[in-house]
Formats: C-alpha cells, structure tokens, sequence
C-alpha cells in the first residue's frame, strides 16, 4: 500500500516547494511502517485549487478549539495548515528533505509534532524514529 500511495503523490505532478509529506510519511519512506494514508502539506494556492477539484472530498473537524479541513481522495489527504502546536508551514514545506525524489518534513519537526501529539502511538513512533537515526549514524560512523 505504501508504495502505492507514494505513486499517487508523484502522479499529482506537484511541484517541490508546494508540499511536503507529513504525517506518517517519514516514517514510511524508511520503511519503518507501513502507509494506510498520507498527509500532505501544502500551499495555499494548491489547497485552494484541489479544493474546486470535485473528486476530493472536504473534511472539516475541530482540535484543540480550532477549526481544521483536509481534502481527501484514495488515502491521500491534503492540509494548507499543520498542527497540532503552532509551525511556520511555509518552512516546513521549504526544508523538505527529499528522499527517492519526494519532499518529507525533516526529522527533527517530526519528532517535534509527535511529542506535541503525545499519544501512546507517537510516543512509540518517536522511539522507533530515534533507533533508526542512532542505527544510521553508526553506519555512517564505520564507513
């Protein structure tokens, strides 16, 4: 399914520097986990223009007393604003870090999101996300 997914992103044609893929993404393109979706940051102009699209759908819902809409279509869910907690979108989007050619938010924002998230899930995603990053320091240490 993860593979599948990330197929859908590139058949979308979107540009680098109009998203970056949040969510479980990182953790997915390190094969860390498996994808049932993807959560996609995006500018506002996308957003605005996927929005008139009449193939996806819009999700309205609220968290922590604000007023949150994804579009969705085929697990591939598109937000022009990420949270929980309060983050420069615009810099999120700008330092992607681009693996096998799609952008991902950096680590270090990852790790940030899910101790700000909290749960017992994120709390384990952080866990298996440091294991990865001290494995592949070391195997960057003994090359």
């Amino acid at each position: 399914m993860t593979q599948e997914l990330f197929k859908k992103v590139r058949e979308m044609k979107l540009l680098l520097g109009e998203y970056v893929i949040f969510g479980s993404g990182p953790m997915c393109i390190l094969d860390l986990r498996e994808c049932r979706d993807l959560d996609i940051l995006v500018t506002k102009d996308i957003f605005e223009g996927y929005k008139k699209k009449l193939d996806w759908k819009l999700v309205e819902f609220e968290r922590d007393g604000r007023q949150v809409e994804f579009l969705e279509k085929e697990n591939i869910e598109l937000y022009k604003e990420w949270g929980p907690g309060e983050w420069n979108n615009e810099k999120l989007i700008k330092e992607a870090e681009l693996i096998d050619g799609l952008p991902f938010v950096k680590l270090e924002y990852f790790i940030k999101w899910k101790k700000i998230s909290g749960r017992e899930k994120d709390l384990n995603d952080i866990k298996l996300i440091k294991e990865y990053l001290k494995n592949r320091f070391k195997e960057n240490k003994n090359k």
